[in-house]
């Protein structure tokens, strides 16, 4: 249980990286800078190692085009926007609502069911929301609000809605048609970082106030996110169900908090700690099944 703490407190820590670089920098040029030389090394080493593009038919483009433009370009510009004007912590718990829509988008599209149980789970997730949007910063409210969410706050969820979609459209070509994850991850954030890069440079003045410690977080992003945590979830489905790992999610938050707290000195009210436990009660009973059955029937895994 250390190495999925560990996990989780590796990923906690992107978020509270991510605001301090939205201090030197815009949210479209960050996106573009980060994912471009994030995928410039995954296809790097996946030509070092000469790993197969698998069947790049022009049928499977539509699909790429689909991770490029969804799953990185509009999913990180809108996640770096809404993260720009509010706390961490915030976004943090917002973005662990990708289970619950998850969840949905297979409802959807490839029919799959759910118990009453998950329903009341599903539905009580939701809820749990509730207080978290209420503890809405005066940055929020500045640009405005479609009815009760802030406009920053909805960036978030339509971010969250295309991190599903492309969890979607990415099974489809790694389990579907048996094409590489690393090589599918390379392409999407090249792709989507350089069309950014590009946006970037046409629509908005491009910009890095402080050069040196932009570049060290930068540095400390990519590394933590994109290339350790990436590869170390990958290891740990050797020892754990995905329906476990997915369970967990919610430790993220909760390291994002205790960042947020103590290196950006944010405030943590009492609405995080009333929606945290409500979303946590949301999970278990959404998950409670599959935990029972197939976490059973994983190896057992060494701390």
């Amino acid at each position: 249980m250390i190495d999925i703490i560990a996990l989780h407190a590796l990923f906690g820590s992107s978020i509270p990286i991510s605001k301090k670089l939205l201090s030197f920098t815009s949210p479209i040029f960050l996106t573009g800078i980060r994912m471009t030389i994030a995928g410039v090394i995954l296809m790097g080493f996946n030509w070092f190692r000469k790993q197969k593009f698998g069947n790049m038919q022009w049928k499977y483009w539509s699909y790429y085009a689909q991770i490029i433009i969804i799953g990185v370009y509009l999913r990180y510009i809108l996640r770096y926007w809404g993260l720009k004007h509010m706390p961490a912590v915030k976004m943090g718990f917002l973005i662990n609502a990708t289970p619950f829509v998850a969840a949905f988008f297979s409802y959807i599209f490839f029919n799959e069911k759910m118990t009453k149980k998950q329903w009341i789970g599903l539905t009580l997730g939701f809820f749990g929301y509730v207080p978290i949007l209420l503890a809405t910063s005066a940055s929020e409210k500045a640009g405005g609000e479609f009815f009760f969410i802030s406009w920053p706050e909805l960036a978030i969820f339509v971010a969250v809605i295309a991190q599903c979609y492309f969890m979607v459209i990415s099974r489809k070509l790694v389990r579907d048609h048996n094409h590489s994850a690393s090589v599918t991850n390379g392409i999407r954030m090249l792709g989507g970082g350089l069309l950014a890069l590009l946006t970037a440079f046409l629509f908005e003045p491009v910009y890095v106030t402080d050069v040196g410690p932009f570049l060290g977080w930068l540095a400390l992003l990519i590394v933590i996110s994109n290339l350790i945590c990436h590869n170390f979830l990958l290891h740990l489905l050797k020892y754990y169900s995905i329906t476990f790992i997915s369970f967990t999610d919610f430790l993220s938050p909760l390291f994002t908090a205790f960042y947020s707290l103590y290196f950006l000195h944010e405030a943590i009210t009492w609405n995080y700690f009333a929606g945290g436990i409500v979303i946590l009660a949301g999970l278990y009973l959404f998950y409670q099944d599959e935990l029972g059955v197939r976490y059973a029937k994983q190896p057992a895994a060494t701390s």
